[in-house]
C-alpha cells in the first residue's frame, strides 16, 4: 500500500457547505475532480487526472480501512468513512467521504466520491481509532467491550434478581404485579435504546452498512 510522505503537522480546512468530488475508473485512477478538490489537494488538475487516487492518501490511515472500502466497492456497494488525506506539501485535511460505484447497464465502470467536512467529534474519534489500529491494537479495548456488555446486561439481570426476590418473599398478587412491571419497564428501556441508536445511524449516514471499524468513527463510543 502506498505510503506518502513527508508529512507536516499543519491542518487545512474547507467550508462546511463545500463538496470535494472526484471520480475514478475501476482501478482507482482519477478521471474527474472538481475545483474544490484540486484546491485543497495542492496538486494541479494535470497532476491529478490519470493518477492513482492514493496520491492523496495520508500515512496515518490504517491499511485495513481501505481494504474494507475496496471490498464494499468491488461488490457494488457504497462505503462511507472519515478519512485523513495528505496535501502535496505534506499538510493534511479530514473528510467524511461517501463513495459509490458507478454502473453502466449493470456493469461496474468506476467510483464517485463526495466528501464533506466532518465534525470535530468525528475527527477526534477517527484519530483515536486509527492510532489504535496502526499500533496493532483491537479497534475497541477488552475493557470497553466488557463495560459495554455490562451496560447492556445490567437492566435485564437486575430485573431477573428483583423478580426472583419477589417470588420468594412477596404475596402472589404483588409478585405478579412486580414481575409484570419489571418486564414492562425492561421493554420500554430496550425500545428507547433501539430508537436512540437508529436515530444516530440516520443522522450519521445516508445509507447504512455493517463495517464495524468505520462505524466506530461515527459513534460516541469510547475506544480506551
Amino acid at each position: 500500500m502506498r505510503n506518502n510522505g513527508p508529512v507536516s503537522n499543519t491542518e487545512r480546512s474547507f467550508p462546511a457547505q463545500q463538496r470535494l468530488i472526484s471520480a475514478t475508473d475501476t482501478q482507482g485512477k482519477i478521471l474527474y475532480c472538481n475545483d474544490e478538490f484540486v484546491a485543497i489537494s495542492g496538486y494541479s488538475r494535470a497532476e491529478l487526472i490519470g493518477s492513482d487516487h492514493n496520491l492523496v492518501r495520508h500515512p496515518d490511515m490504517p491499511p485495513v480501512v481501505f481494504q474494507a472500502m475496496w471490498g464494499y466497492l468491488k461488490a457494488g456497494k457504497s462505503w462511507m468513512g472519515v478519512v485523513k488525506n495528505r496535501c502535496k506539501n505534506g499538510d493534511y485535511y479530514w473528510v467524511s467521504a461517501y463513495v459509490t460505484p458507478i454502473l453502466d447497464d449493470g456493469k461496474l465502470t468506476g467510483f464517485e466520491s463526495v466528501r464533506v467536512k466532518p465534525t470535530a467529534e468525528q475527527v477526534a474519534q477517527a484519530t483515536a481509532l486509527y492510532e489504535r489500529l496502526r499500533t496493532g491494537k483491537a479497534a475497541v479495548s477488552l475493557v470497553r467491550r466488557c463495560q459495554g456488555w455490562a451496560r447492556i446486561l445490567a437492566l435485564p439481570v437486575g430485573a431477573a434478581i428483583l423478580a426472583s426476590a419477589g417470588i420468594l418473599w412477596l404475596p402472589t398478587a404483588v409478585e405478579v404485579a412486580v414481575v409484570l412491571g419489571l418486564f414492562f419497564a425492561l421493554g420500554l428501556s430496550c425500545h428507547a435504546a433501539t430508537e436512540r441508536q437508529l436515530e444516530r445511524i440516520i443522522q450519521s449516514v445516508p445509507q447504512a452498512f455493517a463495517d464495524p471499524i468505520v462505524a466506530l468513527t461515527y459513534t460516541h463510543r469510547s475506544l480506551r
